[in-house]
């Protein structure tokens, strides 16, 4: 089963927000969850805190940086929420030997992101993961059609040689679904339609080992 790193050596990127909504929406799809936090400010450990007893279960691991998380049985599926400044490398004790890992690499719509961004990238294709470790691809994230710098960013995402799998728009659902510990997957699916459905091609991209 696959380890999904959501990974941005830029903070504030959103990469805690992307990390709840993907455990939300496997826990709810009946899958077992690990959601590791390798993030010292710890956003999803206080995500899970605040998360009701209604919702799916997800399995917390507050972890070290490089700490390896392995997969307890068949069917769990490992998220991990990794801090402002890891850049794997080729040799990184976190990655599962045997396993599907995936990286998720959310950028935003300003131009110190995607400088950030860029030099990011461009540390992990000269480190060797892509080949021998894990496949990556890219999200715009928070995004925003009345401003300038979103078209900047597609532009650029598009460009790159990763894949562009998906876009999540800038939502005050987001905001209020983590300050209460759920997702867009556990609020009334009227409220949300727009926002469930652009995820709908970052699932099929990661499902698509």
């Amino acid at each position: 089963m696959p380890h999904i790193f959501v990974v941005n050596s830029k903070g504030g990127s959103g990469k805690t927000t992307i990390t709840t909504q993907l455990a939300s929406y496997y826990a709810k799809r009946g899958d077992s969850v690990i959601l590791a936090d390798h993030d010292p400010q710890k956003s999803s450990c206080d995500w899970i805190t605040a998360r009701p007893e209604r919702c799916a279960k997800i399995q917390l691991i507050p972890a070290k940086l490089n700490e390896l998380i392995a997969t307890p049985t068949a069917n769990t599926i490992v998220i991990h929420d990794m801090p402002a400044g890891w850049i794997p490398t080729i040799d990184s004790p976190i990655f599962e030997k045997n396993a599907c890992n995936q990286m998720i690499i959310p950028m935003l719509p300003s131009p110190t992101d995607i400088k950030a961004g860029l030099r990011f990238i461009m540390a992990l294709t000269r480190s060797g993961v892509l080949e021998n470790t894990a496949k990556a691809a890219l999200i715009a994230n928070r995004t925003r059609s009345n401003i300038r710098y979103n078209n900047i960013l597609m532009d650029f995402l598009h460009r790159v040689d990763l894949p562009l799998i998906g876009t999540v728009r800038d939502s005050q659902n987001y905001i209020r679904a983590i300050a209460s510990g759920i997702s867009i997957f556990d609020l009334p699916a009227g409220k949300v339609k727009a926002d469930v459905e652009q995820w709908q091609p970052i699932i099929n991209w990661l499902e698509n080992r």
